[in-house]
């Protein structure tokens, strides 16, 4: 067995979020990072971009945590992975939380002005510690992409994100406490009890056994 997982981070987070976890004998963890996008680069040409980093030539599968879900499921309108793994996400129209319908139907991120994106790092530290209870040294290690055209661009893209894709082989892990995408709203999962939306971090032990369990499965 010789199979390649190539892992894709949530908003704003780098891919140390998956240090923890520990794959099978056989199986080789590879990271997708984010840049900072181009001038008017569409979701798709990003996604282009991003999946230069796959090898094509041999099997493998994608794992997309949060924001990195979306971008896997847009890999999969030309990409054919062996198995897609969604983790603290959405991947059907009816999962998609209420307050992203909202910020869509306001067109919220188009009357946000590009330097009010330009994060203040005691406000991150503050909001991070609030909602997801992250340390500041968590802050200073996973949070790396907080240019104001990074988080536009992101914004947006998340905000507007419809899931059209019929995935090959999906399986979805998320957790009964996430902050961001409602459990309620989810369907067709592999549950996490207690888990938030950085239960990579924080319950990274279950997540871990759960991943493997999908991967080795037949």
């Amino acid at each position: 067995m010789d199979m390649n997982v190539y892992f894709i981070s949530g908003m704003c987070v780098n891919c140390k979020v998956f240090d923890e976890i520990k794959l099978p004998e056989g199986y080789k963890k590879n990271y997708l990072e984010w840049y900072i996008p181009h001038e008017n680069e569409t979701l798709e040409e990003y996604t282009q971009n991003m999946a230069k980093g796959i090898d094509t030539s041999k099997p493998f599968v994608v794992v997309g945590y949060s924001m990195g879900a979306i971008i896997m499921q847009e890999m999969n309108k030309f990409l054919s992975p062996d198995k897609n793994v969604v983790i603290s996400s959405m991947k059907a129209e009816d999962e998609i939380p209420r307050l992203f319908l909202l910020a869509k139907k306001i067109r919220f991120s188009d009357h946000f002005p590009k330097k009010w994106y330009a994060v203040n790092k005691r406000i991150s530290n503050l909001f991070a510690q609030i909602v997801y209870k992250m340390t500041e040294q968590d802050v200073d290690k996973y949070v790396s992409y907080t240019s104001p055209e990074y988080m536009q661009w992101a914004t947006s893209q998340i905000v507007n994100w419809t899931p059209s894709v019929e995935c090959h082989n999906l399986h979805h892990i998320h957790g009964t406490k996430d902050q961001i995408f409602p459990y309620l709203q989810i369907r067709d999962v592999y549950t996490i009890e207690e888990g938030d939306h950085l239960m990579l971090l924080n319950k990274a032990e279950v997540v871990n056994k759960v991943l493997n369990d999908i991967l080795l499965e037949r």
